[in-house]
Formats: C-alpha cells, structure tokens, sequence
C-alpha cells in the first residue's frame, strides 16, 4: 500500500514540473499514466475531468479524484498535494523576482522558447480530450458550439458546460 501510494504521489509530482502552459499541457501524458497504472479508465479520466470543470479553482483538479479513485481519501490528498504544492512553492518564488529577471536577455530567450512549447502541449491536451471525448455527430457539433461560445469572450466557461450537460441529458432519454 505504502509503495502505491509512493507511484501515486510520484507520478504527480512529476507531471506537475512538466505543466508549462498550464494544466491542459500534461493532460495527455496525465493520461498515458493514470490508465497505465489503472488508477481509472480512459473514460473515467475524460469524464473526470469534465466534473472537474464544473468545480471552481484549478483545472487539474482532476488529479483528487485520480487519487481518491485509487486509493480513497488518502489518495486524493496526497495527489492534490503533490500536485500543486511543488509548483505553487516555485511559482511564489520566481513571480517574486520574475519583474527583476525578465529584462535579462537569458530569460528574454527562455520566455520566447517556452511559449511554443506551452501552446503545443496545450494542443495536444485539446487533442487528448476530443479524442477520447467526442463520440458522433452531436458530440461534435456541441464541442464546436461550445468553442465558438467561449470564443466570443461574452460567456463565462460554466454555461457551456452545463448546457452540454443538459442536452446530453435530454439526449438519453
């Protein structure tokens, strides 16, 4: 048990280093580890992540319920923990001196660098999550809504998700 829960908080300790763009980049790689390890299903994963949308706070909550699925409430708190813990800590720091750095030309480069690299692991995440989260012709049509939605900046992320919530609903009936 001792070594289950050490993988677990592991695992995401390590995947929360690798977060640069925001939650959305490691979700593929999140993914290929959660299902390996057999803490959940790729679609317990999808669907976890959707609930995790409707919650307020960071997107990667979805890591409590990875964690509380595979071993119950010490789970979910041990990968909650490991998971935001770390990068808070280094996020403090270096937003306390990022104002002083930024004008050195290293990290001038360094920032440069990074933002492709955030907007492609950023891509792949949306590609992990269509992937495995669009099944048919409605499932497309309500993802393209959803984005044409969000793309007008006018409506606040939640509608989107409990209006795709209550036509799927509505659809299996």
């Amino acid at each position: 048990m001792i070594a289950a829960l050490a993988r677990l908080t592991w695992t995401f300790l390590w995947l929360s280093v690798i977060c640069i763009g925001g939650g959305l980049g490691v979700v593929p790689e999140m993914e290929r580890q959660v299902v390996r390890h057999g803490w959940v299903t790729r679609q317990e994963f999808i669907d976890g992540y959707a609930l995790s949308q409707l919650t307020p706070g960071p997107s990667m909550l979805v890591v409590v319920f990875v964690g509380y699925r595979a071993h119950g409430l010490v789970g979910a708190l041990l990968a909650g923990t490991a998971m935001f813990l770390p990068v808070s800590l280094l996020t403090a720091l270096i937003a306390r001196n990022w104002a002083e750095i930024r004008q050195r030309a290293w990290a001038q480069v360094a920032e440069r660098a990074l933002t492709p690299i955030g907007i492609g692991l950023t891509a792949a995440g949306v590609y992990t999550l269509a992937r495995a989260g669009l099944h048919g012709v409605p499932s497309v049509i309500i993802a393209i809504l959803a984005g044409l939605a969000l793309w007008t900046g006018r409506v606040p992320a939640i509608v989107p998700v409990l209006a795709g919530g209550v036509v799927g609903w509505l659809a299996a009936l």
